[in-house]
């Protein structure tokens, strides 16, 4: 009983001595991070993705969400991407807060993380509300080539460029994600509406 107390006491000042040490790494600023973020373990990974933004980084204020973000900031988020993971973080940083890069990977890894975390999570929740309202596609559809008429981001902006009889295309870029959103589902909800009232007549004809 005695030997399995003292095995007891030193795996917790193990697990203590662990989390110490993750601390004071989250501390470093996050160009040093970097490089030991391949040799992390699961635990460590899983404790370093629950990290939240900080209210500001280095003085600028932090969105601790997209959901006042303009579609061209989403466009943008949307396109940093690379083989350099630091880089990348600190870009995606950047985007959001208008704080250089090269500032942003001399700030904490904690505060780096942090952001890096909410955006990630924020374009995977806001992906799906676009995705979902893309609907099945009818063997009809597919024949037809409407995999073809997939324009990414300058397809959404020319559509509702065209659909509120917008000009100049960078107003859209500065417009609330949102506010492009809820059109495009009003039109889908609409067509989809159409689709189903067209088979109901369809069937009440035969």
């Amino acid at each position: 009983m005695r030997e399995y107390t003292t095995y007891i006491k030193r795996l917790r000042s193990t697990v203590k001595r662990g989390e110490r040490m993750r601390e004071r790494r989250l501390d470093l600023p996050f160009r040093d991070f970097a490089v030991l973020v391949p040799f992390m373990t699961g635990d460590t990974v899983e404790a370093v993705g629950g990290i939240a933004p900080p209210p500001k980084i280095a003085g600028r204020a932090v969105p601790q969400d997209l959901h006042m973000a303009t579609f061209g900031t989403l466009v943008r988020l949307q396109g940093v991407a690379g083989d350099d993971y630091t880089a990348t973080c600190c870009s995606l940083v950047e985007v959001l807060t208008g704080v250089p890069a090269v500032e942003v990977s001399r700030r904490p890894a904690r505060q780096v993380l942090g952001v890096v975390n909410m955006v990630q999570r924020e374009m995977g929740r806001i992906g799906k509300l676009f995705q979902s309202l893309q609907g099945d596609k009818s063997s009809d559809d597919v024949a037809a080539g409407i995999d073809r008429l997939n324009f990414g981001a300058f397809g959404i902006v020319d559509w509702y460029a065209r659909r509120m009889g917008i000009i100049d295309h960078e107003d859209v870029f500065a417009t609330p994600w949102q506010r492009i959103y809820q059109c495009m589902k009003i039109d889908y909800e609409n067509i989809e509406f159409n689709r189903r009232l067209r088979i109901i007549a369809e069937r009440r004809k035969k």
